[in-house]
Order: C-alpha cells, then structure tokens, then sequence
C-alpha cells in the first residue's frame, strides 16, 4: 500500500508539473490542481499510510474473538446477496431499456437516411448521412454491449457467483446450527452428571453418618442387644460401602461428561475459525467477482461512447465549413447549359475589362477570407490566440484587425480605414502587374535580404497579389507579403524566417484535416497504410535525436508544438524538420497517436491484450527467478507457456487491419531503435 501510494503520488507530480510547463495550469489552483482534489489526495495519502485495510489473518481473529463471529459474517454474505440481486436487476433493467431504444433509433436512422439519401444538391447531405450511419454504428455498438453484459460480461457471471454464496452460505449455516446443537446437549448433559453426583456425595454422607452412629450403639450395648446392633451395624456398613461406589462412579462420569464438553468445545473453536476462513475466502471471492464485472460494465459503456464527441465534432467543423447557397449554385451548374449571347459590355477597351475583373476578384477573395470561420484545429492542446505576426502584417494596425474580426466588418469600412500606399505590385493597377519582371531562381526576388529559413530558401518569391491565408500562422496577409510562384504559397514577410514548409514545385493544396481523424481515412492516401506525419516524425527523430534524453517523456513546447501542427495540415509531407526540436517532433507525433478517435489496438482488443500482456509478465517473472538452473523441467514448461503467450499475441496482432498493423510494426521497430 505504501509503495503503491507513492508511486501514485510520483505519477500525479509529474504529470502536474508536465502541465505547468506546457502553460497548461488553471488558475487560482495548486499547480494545476483544484483544492478539492489536492485535499483528496492528502487524504487517500494518510489513509494508505496509518490506516489501510485489516490483514486477512486479523479479521478471522476478531471474528473468532467475538460470541457471534458467525452469525455476524453469515448476515453479511446474506446481505451482500440481497445487494448483487438488487444490482444486477438494475442493470437488466437498463438494459432492457437501452436495447428497446437502440433498436428504434437505429430504425429511425435507417427510415431517415433511406429518404435523405436520394435528394442530390441539398445542404448538408452529407453530414446528415453521416450522422444517420453514425447513429446506426452507434446503436448496434449500444445492443452488442447489452447482449455482452447480459451474457459473460456483467449479468451471468455475478449470479452465478451469488447462488453459489447462497449455496454455501446455507450448507454452512446448517453445520453451525447442527455442531451447536450438540455442544448444547453435551453441556446439558454435564449438568445432569454433575447434579447426580452431587446426589450420590449426599447420599454417602448420610451413609457414613449412620454408620458412624450405628458404631457407637454396637459399643455401649450388651448382651443379645449387642448382637441386634451388631447386625444393624453391618447392614449399615454395606450402604455405605454401596452409596461411596455409586459416589464414585457418578464422579467419573461427570469428570467424563466435562472432558468431552471441553473436546467439543475445543473441536467447535476449530470448526469455527474454518468457518470464518472459508467465509472470508468466499466473500473475497464474490468481491473479485463484482469487481471484474464493474469493471467490465464501465470500460464496455466507456468504449460504447469514446467516439461520439469526436464523430460529432468533426460533423460540427464539416458543418462550419459550408458556404451558404454553395449547393443552391452547385444544383444551377448541373442544368442543362444553353448557348447565351454575349451583348456588347459597357466596358470600352478589353484593358479596362480586365482591370475591373481583377479588382472584383480581389474583392471577392478579401471577403470570402474574413468571412470564413477560423479552422478547426483538433490539435490545439490550449486557447491561443490566432496569429504569429505582428498587426501592422496581418491588416495595417491593431484597429484595422479588430475591425476585420467583428460581424459589422464591411468592404466599406476596410478601404476607408486603410492607408493610401504607393503602388508596390500588390493591387493598384493592372499596368503594374503586367510590367513586373519575375525575380531571377538565384535570388529571392524582392525578398533577398530577408532572413529566411530552410525551406522558405526553396521556393520562389515574389509580392503577394492578392489577400491570402498565411501558411506559416494561419492570419490574413493583405500588404508585406510574398507568394511562390511555383506552388502559390501565401506568407508573412516575417513569417519567412520560421517557415517550415518546401516548395513541392506545384500548386499546393489546401489544409488537410489530419489531427483526430479516422486513421482509416489517414492511411488510405499512402500504398502501405502508414500515414506520412509518423514516417516523417521518425525518420527525423532517428536521423539525429536517438541519444536525446527522455525524448517521447519530456513535452515540447505548447506554442512551437500548435505551430508545427498546423504546418503539418498545411505543407503535408513537404514540412522541413531539420530546424526543429527534437522534443517538439516527438510532442507532435504523441499528440497525433493520441488524438486518434480509435487507437491503432482497437478497443475490442483491448482486454485480449492486457491479460496476455499480464501473463507473459508473471511468466517472465518466474523464468527470472529460475536462472539458477536453466535445465529443470519447471524452467522448460514456462519456456513452453511463454512461447504459447507469443502465438496467442501473434494471432491477436493478425486480427488487427493491415494499416493498423503495419504502422504498428514500423513504431515497435522504431522504438526498439
């Protein structure tokens, strides 16, 4: 108890002190740590420490100390039968009920997406259809658990355990009853052996005394009297001769009868303290019983709803996502096209029609960026707020950004609060865009003296055109900013010192969610089912972080690990880590193996897992013990086990699917690196 309870408050330590230096703390707690829960802590700390649990061994004593040891731990297993039928009525109950409702949501469901699913072009299929098959896995998620506590997991087995306590909770009864039975009959029959010999002790004292006057006659009398009290004295003898034999033999029996009540009393103390043990033993039993079964029942529940806030917040971001009248406009182009004449335009030169085109695409893409809603970031491991640059970057002022980020921001109110600035071959004319010269690939263009990292030196700048997303931090870049002109990535100029995304030499695609995704849906775009951030994360962690100290233990930091992150769903394979720190790689790839709604070992596998797991580590534990001779036959029957534990894993591992299994073997080999 006591190591346990130190390594518990070992563990919680780390962890807390983890947090804080992530920036992870709440306010107005201990380290992270709400009163409550450190008053808690303290207090399950003290009672492992002084109080703990009584020893086996003490609690037989106590009941065998005590007139009514038995009765009180046969009323306890009586009533802990009484509590488990109680318990387990509940639980059919429940799920009686959870089977009932299961089954017409899942008909619901089906009605639902049967008449959705047909009408094409209408917002939100999809994520309605989503959540209509969401609720169909769900609920036959929610019957294969019922069935399963219902069956081997909860009901039977704790039944089963309660009848055989009531069984031999009876059997026990009655031979208690039936062994004090005969105690009270022995003890009975003490009583009576002693009152009788009482009797006869009497009764040869009264013999005696008779005899003793019958002498005294014999001696002052003469004659023919003496010779009539001669005879009576010898009458008087003979009783007392008789009354002392019956004396004597009542006062064997009783010395008889109290040494078989002191046998059997002696044989019922042991009958008792057997009782007890087999009692405790059996009420031990019951308890392992309804612990592994409330376990069971809490982890099946836990793996029935794991899934349901991820599934719905990534229907809640897909959602976010939609444009208004996007499907309206999608359902307009699949009409049937018809040839449209083409007036003459109110536009006198094609140089002023292509100015203004320029302009509305400007304007049309200035408004789409401030009114789309910032993305999800499912990586996010804190609040932060959204961008890396500074103001005077992202809008031209602090007022100038405020003003974008509220709902009453209007095209109007931006072009009256932005300074008029000279043209530099971001928007003022069309003349300037045409008569600018690409810089040359040995240079950076208009961008050469500007500290640059790694992979912004592969990619070729020029001046941002137009309004854009900034790839680096994910904020708007409207002035200062520079473009590829390969791959069209959009860039703060200060931004360009931290940019840990390479030129792919084509035009780069737009975010991916990859963070808290399915893993299915990860390992579908690579041939062998490994997705393309572990490879990367490894490959660089081995490339030159092998001999860094605690390097999957020690936490990156929380603003360098966000930023990687988010570079990750923005560049893909193409992010440059040779910059980086090791411990925020190794943050990166923790967090996307945790984010993951089902881990690579699928929760149905769990359990299998474990108990093997815990039996090659006892087993492991006794050859250890038996390295003293190698070639004793118990030593080979546990090399034998062993190898049996491996088959069983191997066959586990085959029932896992192929991407699972693959990246699973290629992050065992990296960790045995």
């Amino acid at each position: 108890e006591v190591f346990s309870s130190i390594e518990t408050l070992a563990f919680t330590f780390g962890n807390v002190i983890s947090d804080f230096l992530m920036g992870d703390v709440d306010n107005g707690s201990s380290l992270g740590l709400p009163c409550v829960v450190m008053s808690k802590i303290h207090s399950f700390m003290f009672d492992a420490l002084f109080s703990g649990h009584l020893r086996a061994e003490e609690v037989d004593s106590m009941l065998l100390r005590n007139d009514s040891g038995i009765e009180s731990a046969l009323s306890y297993a009586k009533a802990w039968s009484k509590y488990t039928k109680d318990v387990v009525a509940w639980v059919e109950k429940k799920l009686s009920l959870e089977v009932e409702c299961a089954k017409n949501l899942a008909k619901m469901a089906e009605t639902a997406k049967a008449v959705v699913g047909p009408q094409d072009y209408m917002p939100f299929q999809s994520i309605f259809l989503n959540a209509f098959q969401n609720d169909i896995e769900n609920n036959q998620l929610r019957q294969q658990t019922a069935a399963a506590l219902q069956s081997n997991k909860f009901v039977q087995p704790l039944l089963g355990r309660k009848n055989e306590l009531d069984r031999q909770r009876k059997e026990i009864k009655e031979l208690w009853q039936r062994e004090q039975k005969k105690m009270v009959e022995l003890e009975a029959s003490l009583r009576k052996a002693k009152l009788l010999y009482t009797q006869r002790q009497d009764e040869y004292e009264k013999a005696k005394s008779c005899t003793a006057r019958a002498e005294e006659e014999h001696v002052s009398s003469s004659g023919s009297f003496a010779k009539d009290v001669s005879k009576q004295l010898e009458k008087k003898r003979r009783l007392e001769e008789e009354a002392l034999q019956k004396a004597e033999e009542a006062n064997e029996y009783y010395k008889a009868s109290m040494a078989e009540v002191e046998e059997k009393r002696s044989d019922l103390e042991s009958f008792k303290s057997d009782v007890l043990t087999q009692l405790r033993e059996l009420i031990y039993q019951c308890d392992l019983t309804l612990k592994a079964v409330t376990v069971n029942l809490f982890q099946l529940q836990h793996a029935q709803v794991v899934s349901l806030p991820v599934n719905c917040q990534s229907l809640c971001e897909s959602a976010k996502l939609y444009d208004p009248g996007q499907q309206y406009s999608e359902f307009v182009k699949s009409l049937p096209k018809e040839g449209v004449r083409i007036e003459p335009g109110s536009f006198e030169t094609q140089k002023d029609c292509h100015f203004v085109l320029h302009i509305c695409n400007w304007w049309i893409l200035f408004l789409k960026v401030m009114r789309g809603p910032p993305p999800f970031r499912s990586w996010s491991v804190g609040n932060q707020s959204g961008g890396m640059c500074s103001d005077s970057e992202s809008a031209g002022g602090s007022s100038e950004s405020r003003s974008m980020d509220s709902p009453s921001a209007s095209p109007g109110d931006f072009k009256r609060r932005l300074p008029r600035t000279p043209s530099t071959g971001t928007m003022s004319s069309a003349d300037d865009l045409d008569e600018r010269e690409p810089p040359s690939p040995s240079d950076c263009g208009p961008f050469r003296n500007t500290s640059m990292s790694k992979a912004a030196q592969t990619h070729k700048l020029r001046k941002l055109r137009a309004p854009s997303k900034c790839r680096e931090c994910d904020s708007l870049v409207v002035f200062h900013g520079a473009e590829c002109e390969e791959c069209s990535l959009a860039c703060h100029k200060k931004c360009l010192e931290t940019l840990a995304i390479q030129c792919g030499h084509k035009k780069l695609h737009g975010r991916l969610h990859l963070f808290g995704v399915e893993f299915a849906q990860a390992a579908k775009s690579v041939p062998d089912g490994i997705p393309f951030i572990i490879k990367k994360c490894t490959s660089e962690i081995e490339s030159r972080a092998l001999n860094v100290k605690g390097i999957y233990r020690v936490n990156g930091a929380k603003s360098r690990v966000e930023k990687l992150c988010q570079a990750f769903e923005n560049g893909k394979d193409l992010v440059e880590l040779s910059d980086l720190y090791a411990h925020d790689i190794s943050n990166v790839l923790k967090l996307y193996l945790r984010q993951l709604p089902e881990p690579l070992i699928l929760f149905r596998l769990y359990n299998e897992f474990i108990g093997l797991a815990k039996e090659s580590q006892s087993v492991s534990e006794e050859l250890d013990a038996k390295q003293a001779s190698p070639k004793s036959k118990k030593r080979q029957s546990m090399c034998i086990e062993l190898n049996r534990i491996i088959i069983k894993i191997k066959d586990l591992l085959k029932q896992l699917p192929v991407p699972n299994y693959n990246t699973l073997q290629y992050l065992i080999g990296h960790l045995h690196r």
